[in-house]
């Protein structure tokens, strides 16, 4: 064999040879990521709310008006940012009407701190609550407040006498009512 043939021989080796042992086997596929938008709220409490159940035990004593009980509001939220800011809860009477004299009134405090993420602002001033929607808390991103009693925000409901003039004459038995408060999340 002439030594073109051999170099020409060599050649077609190594580049045959060095292929083999340069392939590497390897495969691929996708993965999608989802992470999806959650808006829940749910409203926790022990037992029905109940207010004004208080009694005069006295001849020629007011009856004592003023009563408070509270809820619990729980809530899970994803938000798609930057293009959704935030979410804000808000509250209203849906059903009833509160009797003559009286007034009912609302405050938020912060969250207990079960949860994590964004938690929202909620006010920080007692409310009169009436059916015109009133935002309790603001500003929630993405964050769950954990579920059950004590986790999330405490709702403290408050009956009053109302301020107005003659508001002790103007209370009356047969106006006691039952009330649906009715709690919304919303995008803000």
């Amino acid at each position: 064999m002439t030594t073109t043939y051999k170099n020409i021989a060599l050649f077609l080796f190594l580049l045959v040879f060095g292929n083999l042992c340069a392939q590497v086997n390897q495969g691929s596929h996708k993965i999608n990521l989802s992470i999806p938008e959650v808006a829940l709220i749910n409203v926790y409490s022990n037992d029905n709310i109940n207010l004004g159940n208080t009694s005069v035990i006295e001849a020629g004593q007011a009856i004592n008006m003023e009563d408070t009980n509270s809820v619990w509001i729980n809530y899970s939220s994803i938000i798609g940012s930057p293009s959704q800011p935030g979410r804000d809860i808000s509250i209203r009477i849906s059903e009833g009407s509160i009797p003559d004299g009286v007034k009912l009134y609302v405050k938020v405090a912060k969250d207990m701190g079960a949860g994590t993420g964004e938690m929202g602002k909620p006010i920080s001033t007692t409310q009169e609550l009436t059916e015109n929607p009133l935002t309790i808390i603001t500003d929630i991103g993405s964050a769950y407040t954990g579920a059950g009693a004590n986790k999330g925000n405490n709702v403290q409901y408050t009956l009053k006498l109302s301020d107005e003039p003659n508001a002790y004459a103007k209370l009356d038995s047969n106006q006691s009512n039952t009330l649906v408060i009715n709690y919304t999340l919303t995008d803000n």
